[in-house]
């Protein structure tokens, strides 16, 4: 289900006003408060999935740094929902499917050097 907030603010003053089920309601009220509010420019609505988090399969975007660390991180903004499997969409860079960021990088470690092993001729 989408549910759409009411927000209003900048940077750390954003806050939400209130949720609505329709996007059509969203608009209206954003519409009412910008006639009544001297920054109309800061009401705005933002699109939410209640069902983001149902399958608890979290996305992350893993990357194995120059230095050979690596790095797990949320995709909060829905940039990886094409992909439907963990993959290395380029070199050293991981969209992977997991329950936590320690899961994540092991994850796409094993992927890493699964990929070693092959271009060595080993499996």
């Amino acid at each position: 289900m989408k549910v759409y907030a009411i927000e209003k603010g900048y940077y750390s003053d954003r806050h939400i006003i209130g949720i609505v089920e329709t996007e059509d309601e969203a608009e209206q009220i954003v519409d009412a408060i910008k006639g009544a509010s001297w920054d109309s420019d800061s009401v705005r609505y933002e699109e939410f999935d209640t069902e983001q988090f149902k399958n608890k399969r979290l996305i992350f975007e893993v990357t194995r740094e120059w230095n050979g660390s690596w790095h797990a991180e949320f995709d909060e903004y829905n940039l990886f929902d094409n992909y439907k499997d963990n993959t290395c969409d380029y070199s050293d860079h991981y969209i992977i499917y997991a329950d936590n960021p320690s899961q994540a990088i092991k994850i796409a470690q094993d992927m890493y050097w699964e990929e070693q092993a092959k271009k060595e001729g080993l499996i």
